[in-house]
């Protein structure tokens, strides 16, 4: 044994080995930096690492059988002792070769131990190059809102999947690296046990610098998975990794190099979430994906992801794209059921986002929503696109029963709970609706969406401070869409500031301004401050166009508007407002429209349930001698909660407490809240022309209050003429 060590030693085996070791390790190093720098495909390193395999074995023959001598290379047998370098001191040599190997021994241990890099950093540089500063207030915002979520979930393991970085040479498969990033969490989603932060909270860190801990915290979750993608010809790499929050400990991280095809990408999805099954502790198991949710086209695959970043856009042209995109990929898949449920939800984005009509968008929707169904029953994303569409179509227990399905499908699915959130409040049930869209919060944290709606929830259950606070969060996590201003602009609304949300919804609409939403409220302000003309220009929904005829006593045109529409609930408003009560009475006749009314919970925003409408339909029961009408006066006055009006200050609860007095054929206390509501400044030209002040229109003391109303209506009139002489930049007509 020692004469095999010896001549090991005097043919510098042991030497070559080192030195090859220590170099090998550095080639390696370079190879990674330089694919990464000079965008090389994907395998450069690859074939770097088998060269130095193969290499190692032959290093070691030639050393044997070659030394190096003062007159060049010669064979080892023919050299005698003291010719052979190995002959000479070579102490040097021998410590340098040994302080590098500790030295690359060193790196590769810490390595393996040191705490996960973080890939959401290289993205930020090549997302968001010029925003490399810190977002306290963005993450503050957040630790407030997870601290009102529900917390049914919280005690199960938790993830959030960040958006994987594109390392592409071009940097131009963003669309793709979203995508994979979607399309993971998708997968994990379907893992029993496991909460999984939706993707909009997930993605709102995109491009801001916020470290691990912080969006834990803000998301609530325990672990987070981030990695990154290239693509390169026909190959693809995705590198994944595991993080603990809490440890900050890199539990797995694996890198993926397989040929660019669809089923790889999804084999790659399915391996990931097994790792994470495995890693992480509880009792957890995959559920299986039907085959109709994955195609084995690349080509759909790839528009299919392209699609879904254009229509989470939210924005004109976007959807627009995307709409041709999804059209693409059922042309090319006719059974690749997400893009079904994908157009589908496109089209209905579209009635909000764009000029495409209501009905049509309801229209285009139908047969998607349907197709995708048949082709995966079960799939949650269907369910719910079912679910809107009902909301849509005001069949609310028919979106409840569809959320419920989803919701049973997938539990981290947010978006079922916000469908079945906006169902129990459109159908007068708000505490419901805010306990289900709480947990839609819980999954979804940092959603626009979601949080206006649950602001909205609020304010109907008269929490106009958590309200606020809420909107507030929206705004700051959200700066670029609409409904952070627009959700504050309807709490000014609501508490009669006109002008002050006047300016939020311009603000509004200059984020969005082909959407409806904003622009139709805009209209209704210029409606109650009776300018019509201003009003006219921009209002498209028959229902604020028919205020504006109203207003100009043209009947005959409102009734144009819903002659073939003669069951549309808000046929019945206007019938009412022109005094033609007997024949919105003779509805009553049908038991479910009575029924709506008598079970409806009073809040005070709903357009249905608000104690306004309650009040109103009491005074057309009353009138009618209906005896049901005591049941909606007693159900007011529980509201209200108080008989003097300086009690009350929001302005349509003022209003109901006028009509209430005249419903009790109480007339003269009628002016005390109709004064309160003239002093506090309240304006609104449809107010007094409510035909339950007929029995008071004559008087001169109505007229006095009808002059008031000219007044108030003329300062804030006057107040929204300056905004508009001095507009922002950027808002739009």
């Amino acid at each position: 044994m020692n004469k095999l060590f010896t001549e090991l030693r005097r043919r510098n085996i042991f030497r070559v080995a080192g030195v090859f070791a220590v170099v090998g390790w550095v080639l390696m190093q370079l190879a990674g930096v330089l694919e990464n720098a000079l965008g090389l495909p994907p395998w450069f390193d690859t074939i770097v690492v088998s060269f130095l395999l193969i290499g190692f074995p032959i290093a070691l023959l030639l050393a044997w059988a070659f030394e190096m001598t003062p007159e060049g290379m010669k064979r080892t047998e023919a050299i005698a002792d003291e010719g052979s370098i190995a002959a000479k001191p070579a102490r040097t040599l021998d410590v340098v070769i040994v302080v590098g190997l500790v030295l690359v021994a060193g790196l590769v241990i810490w390595q393996g131990v040191r705490p996960a890099p973080i890939l959401r950093q290289a993205q930020d540089e090549v997302t968001s190059p010029t925003n490399s500063q810190p977002h306290p207030e963005l993450v503050e915002g957040a630790k407030g809102a997870s601290k009102d979520q529900n917390t049914a979930t919280n005690a199960d393991p938790s993830i959030a999947v960040l958006p994987f970085a594109d390392f592409s040479s071009g940097k131009d498969q963003e669309y793709f690296a979203n995508g994979i990033s979607e399309e993971l969490l998708n997968v994990l989603a379907r893992i029993k046990g496991l909460r999984v932060a939706s993707r909009t909270s997930a993605f709102a860190f995109k491009g801001r610098e916020a470290s691990i801990g912080e969006i834990a915290e803000a998301l609530n979750v325990d672990h987070v998975l981030e990695g990154s993608i290239r693509k390169a010809g026909s190959t693809l790499r995705i590198t994944a990794q595991l993080i603990n929050t809490k440890s900050d400990e890199h539990m797995w991280s694996q890198t993926y190099d397989r040929p660019l095809t669809a089923d790889n990408i999804f084999a790659i999805q399915d391996e990931i979430a097994a790792a994470i099954v495995d890693k992480i502790k509880g009792k957890l198991s995959l559920a299986a994906e039907p085959t109709s949710a994955r195609t084995a086209s690349l080509e759909a695959y790839e528009l299919y992801l392209r699609a879904r970043q254009q229509m989470n856009k939210r924005l004109p042209d976007s959807l627009r794209a995307a709409l041709k995109n999804y059209q693409q990929v059922i042309a090319l898949d006719p059974e690749f059921a997400p893009a079904f449920s994908g157009l589908a939800d496109t089209y209905l984005l579209m009635s909000g986002y764009t000029e495409l009509d209501n009905q049509e968008s309801l229209d285009l929707a139908k047969p998607n929503i349907k197709r995708a169904l048949e082709l995966a029953p079960q799939s949650a994303e269907a369910l719910t696109s079912a679910a809107l569409l009902a909301n849509n179509e005001n069949k609310y227990d028919e979106a409840i029963a569809f959320a419920d399905q989803a919701i049973a499908a997938n539990p981290n699915y947010a978006d079922a709970y916000l469908r079945k959130g906006r169902a129990l409040f459109a159908s007068g049930r708000p505490k419901e609706a805010l306990k289900v869209l709480q947990q839609a919060r819980a999954l979804d944290p940092l959603s626009a969406v979601i949080l206006i709606n649950i602001g909205d929830t609020q304010m109907a259950l008269g929490d106009r401070t958590g309200a606020r606070k809420t909107m507030e969060i929206n705004m700051r996590w959200n700066p670029d869409s609409p409904f952070g201003a627009s959700g504050l602009g309807r709490m000014l609304l609501e508490e009669g500031d006109l002008a002050g949300a006047h300016s939020l919804f311009k603000d509004a609409q200059a984020l969005n301004a082909k959407g409806n939403s904003s622009r139709e409220i805009l209209a209704s302000i210029y409606i109650q401050l009776g300018m019509l003309e201003r009003a006219e220009k921009i209002v498209k929904l028959d229902f604020n166009r028919s205020f504006i005829y109203l207003l100009r006593g043209e009947y005959q045109k409102i009734l144009a508007l819903y002659q073939d529409k003669p069951e549309d609930p808000n046929l019945g408003v206007f019938l009412y407002l022109m005094g033609e009560l007997n024949t919105v009475y003779q509805g009553f006749s049908v038991p479910a429209v009575r029924k709506f009314w008598l079970e409806q919970e009073i809040t005070s925003t709903s357009i249905n349930s608000s104690a306004y409408s309650v009040a109103n339909v009491a005074f057309l029961l009353r009138h009618e001698n209906d005896a049901d009408a005591e049941v909606l006066i007693n159900k007011v006055d529980a509201y209200l909660g108080s008989d003097d009006p300086s009690d009350v200050s929001l302005p349509s609860d003022l209003q109901a407490g006028a009509v209430l007095q005249m419903a009790k054929q109480q007339p003269q206390q009628a002016y005390a809240w109709i004064d309160q509501f003239l002093d506090l400044g309240f304006a609104d030209t449809l107010f007094l022309i409510n035909p339950a002040f007929d029995a008071l229109r004559d008087a001169p003391a109505f007229k006095t209050r009808e002059k008031r109303m000219a007044e108030n209506i003329a300062k804030q009139r006057a107040a929204i003429e300056a905004q508009l002489a001095t507009s922002k930049p950027n808002w739009v007509e």
